[in-house]
């Protein structure tokens, strides 16, 4: 008997048929029978659909390019890992960072299955490897606090960077991954904190990736990179302004760059220049501060070091000071109710006058540091503009005697550090020393604070969402917060909040949606919306307004999803937004002459009774004597005379708050307060 052949491993079965990039593209199956120019042409056509596929993807872009950037200005470095020509278009774009800005080679780092031989060669299995990707990465020695991966897979499947994202997942770092089709593997595992899927489609030649998800993924890669070197600085606008001057050609460009930066300041020759430059070790910032502003390389480089190395930074600065010889700032307080709903600033003068300035939406967990620090620099600006003692200037150059922010999502233990630091930076004070960060709802209680008979405060917001505190009398006469009660948010809480109001109206609206519909399929419909109740009908007239063909049995789809969202967060805030509106129809609902709606009083007697809930949970786990105690309300909600009073009743039948007020602009009451307490100060 001969002897048996060793059994050959099993290779797993690889299933390539629904992924888009192996599809195969109607608009080319004749390439091999046309002339060479129609060839070009059909190429030409398919490449020109790439952009097209990219577009959508610049939310997820924006977000990656906000994650990287505050992690490698913490010191962090990017490592690019992927197999073939994915793991090229990697190592290209790492490559490209130091000579272009200047920045360590050490900090962006490219692996490709395969090592540096797969560069030129192709590596047989190399990208099938899970584990690959780790054993490449240890010897860098990966640091999750703030190193961040970017997977590179056009298949989304890639064994190589699934593997690497999933090691670096489970050890805590940041992920980000670029793929070419949707859904993916990537997107199934979940081990990515941002999926950017630029989905090209077919193939001019099926499944030649290297071709348009190539350049899409080139596309996405220089978006990724470039931008996070502009966040961290490494450009003057749009000019290259932390490049070496190292060859003939980069010192010809740095001198151009000199003088559209200097202008009338740069009167130097060529020959003059490039002795700036050698001056300079070749550093075009460096050479552009000396001949700005006019001083030594050493003290350039100190006011570099102070701005952390960012040239508008520096020339802001001195334009400040200038103008700081001019203007007398003493007394300006700065107050900023960064909301989730908006973010409003006021500047207010010694003597009282205030001025106004607002932007939108500001929870800094929704929207990210840096998106909450540009909307916050547009609300003070306006105020800026609006003050008359600081009209006709940057904000930054206004010298604040003190500074209150108030911003929804500081309590987060993660953010709060980054958020004290770049407020800092922003308003040039120090936490502590003239700048008090706090959360938003913690300018409440000043309303009340001056009353010296009160011993506490219990704030409650019904906006949006619905939460309480209680604040003690604090030893520097000002109140310290004690407890809290709700604040769960749309998903567990809410009640008698906005959300809550308008949940449980849909949730009967849809109740009426689906006997219609049942109706309707069985033949016994009524004629167009007969059926629907008072308040039913006029959730669905609400949305009509908007969205005129929507019916009952749409109403579901219309307020979860009405249009195609950007991202999946996106889509989920439209759906709070939109089910918080509805609080306004059942509000209406309960003032019509009749004595309103039946259904609308319930959901309005229900929500006041969860206010009060938070109310009484304060109340009497606090051991709170209402007698000396301030009832300080807030939010859209309270500012409705109608649901106001109801709550008010409702408190008062078990308590006797010693004073009730409302506030409206939380961001006037915190300036007040800190222009009282600078009074003090003084005397």
């Amino acid at each position: 008997m001969a002897p048996s052949e060793p059994q050959q491993q099993q290779q797993p079965v690889v299933q390539l048929a629904g992924l888009q990039t192996e599809t195969r593209n109607p608009r080319t199956t004749a390439i091999d029978t046309v002339s060479t120019l129609e060839l070009c042409r059909i190429l030409q056509r398919e490449d020109a659909r790439v952009p097209s596929a990219v577009e959508p993807c610049v939310p997820a872009i924006a977000e990656a390019i906000d994650l990287l950037t505050e992690r490698v200005r913490r010191g962090g470095r990017v490592f690019y890992i992927g197999a073939g020509t994915s793991g090229r278009l990697g190592v290209l774009d790492a490559s490209e960072i130091p000579p272009t800005y200047s920045a360590p080679p050490d900090k962006f780092i490219a692996l490709i299955a395969g090592g540096d031989y797969a560069l030129r060669n192709a590596k047989e299995g190399a990208e099938d490897s899970r584990s690959g990707a780790e054993e490449d990465l240890r010897p860098y020695g990966f640091d999750p606090d703030v190193d961040s991966l970017i997977g590179i897979a056009s298949s989304g499947r890639t064994p190589y960077v699934l593997g690497g994202l999933e090691h670096v997942r489970r050890i805590g770092g940041a992920t980000v991954a670029v793929v070419c089709v949707q859904p993916s593997a990537v997107q199934d595992e979940g081990n990515a904190d941002h999926v950017i899927a630029a989905v090209t489609g077919p193939e001019s030649v099926t499944g030649s990736t290297r071709m348009k998800a190539g350049t899409a993924t080139k596309l996405v890669l220089n978006m990724i990179s470039t931008g996070i070197m502009i966040k961290l600085g490494k450009t003057y606008g749009n000019l290259m302004i932390d490049l070496k001057a190292t060859n003939i050609k980069l010192r010809q460009r740095a001198k151009n760059i000199l003088r559209l930066i200097g202008g009338a300041a740069c009167t130097q020759t060529d020959d003059e220049l490039d002795a700036v430059l050698a001056a300079c070790r070749g550093s075009v910032k460096l050479a552009a501060v000396t001949i700005v502003l006019g001083v030594s390389v050493a003290d350039a480089e100190a006011r570099l070091e102070r701005n952390k190395g960012v040239l508008a930074r520096v020339f802001e600065e001195a334009q400040q000071q200038a103008v700081k010889e001019e203007h007398h700032d003493d007394g300006l307080v700065l107050c900023v109710d960064a909301g989730g709903s908006s973010c409003r600033a006021v500047i207010m003068t010694p003597d009282g006058a205030s001025a106004c300035g607002s932007a939108g939406p500001c929870n800094v967990s929704t929207i990210g540091v840096d998106a909450a620090m540009a909307v916050m620099s547009t609300a003070i600006q306006e105020a800026a503009d609006n003050c008359e003692a600081t009209r006709g200037r940057q904000f930054q150059a206004v010298k604040f005697s003190a500074a209150w922010v108030g911003m929804a999502g500081y309590e987060r233990p993660a953010l709060s550090p980054l958020i004290d630091a770049a407020l800092a930076d922003l308003l040039k004070l120090r936490v502590g020393q003239g700048l008090r960060v706090t959360a938003d709802i913690d300018l409440l209680p000043t309303t009340v604070a001056e009353d010296q008979s009160l011993d506490a405060a219990v704030v409650l917001v019904a906006g949006t969402g619905s939460v309480a505190m209680s604040y003690a009398r604090a030893k520097d006469g000002g109140f310290a917060r004690s407890a809290r009660a709700g604040g769960w948010g749309y998903l567990l809480g809410d009640d008698g909040g906005g959300y809550g109001l308008g949940r449980e109206a849909l949730r009967r609206a849809l109740r009426q949606a689906d006997l219609h519909r049942m109706r309707s399929e069985s033949g016994a419909a009524t004629p167009n919306d007969a059926a629907l109740s008072p308040l039913a009908g006029a959730v669905l007239e609400h949305f009509k307004k908007q969205h005129p063909a929507c019916r009952p049995q749409d109403l579901l789809s219309t307020v979860l999803m009405p249009d195609q969202p950007t991202s999946d967060a996106g889509a989920a805030q439209g759906a709070t937004k939109r089910i918080a509106s509805v609080a306004r129809v059942v509000l209406d609902a309960v003032r019509t002459p009749d004595g309103g709606d039946a259904e609308a009083r319930a959901i309005v007697e229900a929500g006041t009774a969860s206010l009060a809930e938070l109310v009484a949970a304060l109340a009497e786990t606090q051991a709170l004597d209402t007698r000396r105690c301030g009832l300080v309300l807030a939010g859209g909600l309270m500012q409705d005379d109608e649901y106001r009073g109801r709550l008010v009743d409702a408190l008062a039948n078990r308590w006797q708050f010693a004073r009730v007020e409302t506030v409206r602009q939380p961001a006037v009451d915190g300036a007040r307060c800190l222009q009282r307490e600078l009074r003090r100060a003084l005397n």
